[in-house]
Parts: C-alpha cells; structure tokens; sequence
C-alpha cells in the first residue's frame, strides 16, 4: 500500500492514498489496511460500510482516494466483486456521483425510489444521501465515486437523483478536470486544493444543469484537457478538427482556442504532434509495419511529402532514418 497524505491546516486538507493488490497481494492482506487508512483519514467524511466476507477474502484492484477538504474522489478498479454487509444507521447529508468506467455498481434502492440502480460503464448516477445504502458491484469493475458536501450540490438533487451519459460535454469536463487533481494533488498548495475543489464542484453542478460556464478561468485547464482527451480517441478520425472538438464539447471555437493561448502549443498543433507521436510508434513495432504512404494516409497528412517534412520537424529525422534508428 503506498500512502502518500498531506494534512494543511485550517484552511482544509488534502489527501491521497492508494491500494493496489497487485504489488500488495490481494484478499485481506490488501483491504484491511486500505480500510484502517480510509478510516483514519477520512472517516470523518465518509464512514464506510461493512463488507461482505467475500469482498476481504478475495479482493484483487486498485483503489485510489483523493481528499479536498470536505469533497472526496474515489476511483475502483477490481477484478473481483465488491459488496456491502451491513451499513450504519449514522445519517449523511452528502451529494454522491457514481461514474461508470467497466462493469457496473448497484445501488439498492436508493432514498426509497422503489427499485435498485443500476450505474453502468458510460453512464452517471447523482443522489442525495440521507442514510446509507447497500451496494454490489460486478465482477469486474471500474468507476469514479465523489462525495460532495450536502450544502454544496442538495437543492438540485434531493428527492429527485440525476442520471445520464458520462459522455455528455459537462460530463467530459468534470472527468478531465478529476484526472488532473489525480496527477497533482500532492503538489497543490492550500489555495491550489481550495480552487480545486471549488471547480469540482461547478463542474458537478455543471453536469446536473447540462451547462457550465466557459469563460469561468478555472475550468479553462479542464476544458483544455477534455479537449485533449477527445482527440486523442479520434486521431485516426479524417474529421477531427479543432471546430469539431468544440462542438463536441458544445463550446465555441473561440472558446476553445482560449483554453490553449496559455499552454505550449496550440489545439490544432497538438493534434499534429500526437499523430506523429502515433506514427512513429508504428513506424518502429515489431513485425509487419507501415509504409510511409501508408502512416501518411492513416493520420491524416496530405502526401508523404508532407508528412516527411513534418515528422522530421518534430524528430529531427526522416521516418525511415527514425525507424533505424530504434531497431
């Protein structure tokens, strides 16, 4: 298990921890000290139910929690079922957001809506939690998990749950804007996690409206970076262009132009760098490669005269010199 928490005083607190069976064994020699960790970091926020046998005996995954303050992100992947024994009768007054990624989490009928949930891969579930509730997940799964203050997100969501596609645009945004507190919340200072932790929260109500605010600077980053992740799905894809991200993300070009004016390159000049970086792996695999014309074609360059010049620009070689070079 590797711990790595940071503790700020007043003004808040921000933590991280992992578990990971597959460095630390799987089953109870895992989870137990996942749970004694959680409990002693952020028990106080979030009191965790009790687990099926089952799920300590033969837990294999990773789990990672990041704490803000009074907001949580919790991300599972596990290749064995999780499941709820008990829970207590302790009342909450807390917002949570289920993502799926893989598989799915049920949630037995939450706030008395007369049925289970079902949170599936591609698909979000926002409720209000008053007391808690048994869940199950599948066997394998995958899926972010927030917990936001009951002030912060209640009025949309109390006695009516929200639910919908994680690939909506505000959806998009807020899973880009989590992964960059994933990578640096171990850097962020007090202001860095407070502002953090104030965007997650716009882009959770963001998600709920359909709508945030594009010109708000702090979710100028996130947007940049769904923007990247986008293009990065569709490299291969003739229509990819800066316009067509943007109204993906149902944002103006000029918008979206804006998000990158202080980053290192433009959107249109990380699209260019990411496919060569693409092509160039596959100019140096293993086995039967492409042709030049043929790594030309697939990511879009007009000729192989143009991808040649271009791939030299960035690598300071030619593709086939590039591909002697490695083999």
């Amino acid at each position: 298990m590797t711990s790595r928490p940071r503790f700020l005083g007043p003004a808040g607190r921000v933590g991280t921890f992992t578990v990971d069976a597959n460095s630390t064994g799987t089953g109870r020699g895992t989870w137990e000290p996942f749970i004694d960790t959680w409990n002693d970091r952020m028990g106080d926020l979030y009191p965790l139910p009790e687990f099926s046998a089952s799920t300590v005996e033969g837990f294999q995954g990773t789990m990672r929690s990041v704490a803000l303050d009074d907001t949580a992100v919790n991300e599972l992947w596990a290749s064995s079922p999780v499941s709820t024994r008990a829970v207590g009768t302790y009342e909450h007054d807390q917002v949570r957001l289920y993502v799926g990624l893989c598989g799915a989490v049920s949630l037995h009928d939450p706030h008395d809506q007369h049925g289970d949930t079902h949170v599936s891969a591609g698909t979000y579930f926002m409720h209000h939690v008053v007391t808690e509730n048994h869940f199950h997940t599948t066997p394998v799964i995958g899926a972010r998990i927030f917990i936001f203050p009951g002030d912060a997100l209640r009025p949309l969501v109390a006695g009516k749950p929200r639910a919908g596609q994680a690939t909506s645009p505000a959806a998009q945004i807020l899973m880009a804007h989590t992964s960059m507190v994933q990578r640096t919340v171990s850097d962020l200072s007090p202001a860095g996690a407070h502002a953090s932790r104030n965007a997650l929260l716009e882009l959770a109500r963001g998600l709920v409206l359909d709508h945030f605010d594009d010109r708000e600077p702090t979710f100028v980053p996130a947007l940049a970076q769904s923007a990247k992740d986008l293009a990065d799905t569709r490299l291969t894809d003739a229509d990819l262009s800066p316009a067509a991200v943007a109204a993906q993300l149902h944002v103006s070009l000029r918008t979206l132009q804006r998000a990158f004016a202080s980053l290192d390159e433009s959107f249109s000049a990380y699209i260019r760098r990411r496919r060569l970086e693409e092509a160039a792996e596959a100019l140096t695999v293993s086995g039967p490669r492409l042709s030049v014309s043929e790594a030309a074609a697939l990511w879009h360059f007009t000729d192989s005269s143009h991808f040649i010049r271009a791939f030299k620009k960035q690598y300071h070689a030619t593709p086939a010199q590039f591909a002697r070079r490695l083999t």
